[in-house]
């Protein structure tokens, strides 16, 4: 579906039809779940090179940034959650007097700006570049609810591992994980892409919003660096959890250590009165299981007394 606005004596709507027409005015057409004929006649409209139709209809584009004679290529990905963060691929052919905006489905964001006739009027404006900037601006800006949440996740997480230990921690841990390595292979590439536009002389770029698009470039940095602070933080409750889980496991074998060592000069008892001999010592004695019962209580408390003064329990 192609959504079409330009500016002409003010906002104002066109259709698909009449883009021919339309294409010499300011113009911005927003693509949602773009189709093969959508594509082609924004190809014959624009003059996109075929690389540049090709990825329009694709997904999982690489992040990019390619200028061509006509137009400014740019692939970069936004950050959504529905029950799971998602990365959205969004497309941007930024010419002259035109940007192409391409998303699979609707973007929030997108959405707003399209409704908000005296904001998109404001832009168009100051310049297509100005549109290109604040749809790529609030994009990057969504990771950093994003990035907060999982640092939330992890410290609840380690809060409640000083209280108790379970097993579902880990798969928690391993969850976070993937989601840091997801937003990663966005995050890194386009720190860099953004980069070289807020330095770049791009023709297609006006040096009125050059500030602005460096102020993107700060702010994807600042989103790597959460994201670095992040991965540190869930490395962190890893090594916790499985420190933790040692320590468990050395205070239960702790335990059955201690338990074993007080069984065996009991065990020996045991087994000396428990022979077949014809004369054993008190072995006719008519309380002599008794004694024996005495003599087993009386070296299991001698010896816990001993590893309690050793402090081994």
């Amino acid at each position: 579906m192609l959504d079409i606005f330009y500016y002409e004596d003010g906002l104002k709507k066109g259709v698909a039809q009449d883009l021919e027409e339309l294409k010499e005015k300011q113009i911005w057409i927003d693509a949602t779940a773009i189709t093969k004929e959508e594509i082609l006649l924004l190809q014959e409209t624009f003059d996109l090179h075929p690389v540049t139709a090709e990825d329009l209809f694709h997904v999982h584009v690489r992040i990019k940034v390619e200028e061509f004679p006509e137009y400014l290529f740019c692939v970069f990905y936004g950050i959504h959650k529905n029950k799971h963060f998602d990365l959205l691929e969004l497309d941007f052919i930024l010419g002259s007097n035109f940007i192409i905006t391409n998303h699979k489905r609707d973007i929030p964001v997108f959405s707003e700006l399209k409704k908000n006739r005296y904001r998109l009027e404001n832009l168009f404006r100051k310049g297509n570049d100005f549109i290109f900037h604040r749809l790529i601006d609030e994009e990057v800006d969504h990771y950093f609810p994003v990035l907060d949440d999982l640092q939330d996740q992890v410290d609840d997480l380690e809060e409640d591992m000083t209280k108790r230990m379970n097993p579902l921690f880990m798969k928690k841990i391993f969850k976070i994980k993937r989601t840091i390595k997801l937003i990663k292979k966005a995050v890194l590439p386009q720190r860099e892409k953004l980069g070289f536009i807020a330095k770049s002389d791009c023709a297609f770029l006006s040096e009125k919003s050059q500030p602005y698009f460096r102020d993107v470039y700060d702010h994807s940095i600042k989103v790597a660096d959460l994201l670095d602070d992040a991965k540190e933080s869930v490395n962190n409750a890893f090594e916790v959890y499985m420190s933790t889980v040692s320590n468990n496991t050395n205070e239960v074998m702790k335990v059955l250590s201690i338990i074993a060592t007080i069984a065996l000069p009991l065990t020996v008892i045991s087994s000396i009165y428990g022979t077949n001999f014809a004369n054993l010592p008190g072995g006719s004695f008519h309380y002599g299981f008794w004694l024996m019962i005495l003599l087993m209580v009386v070296v299991s408390i001698a010896m816990l007394a001993y590893f309690k003064r050793r402090h081994w329990f």
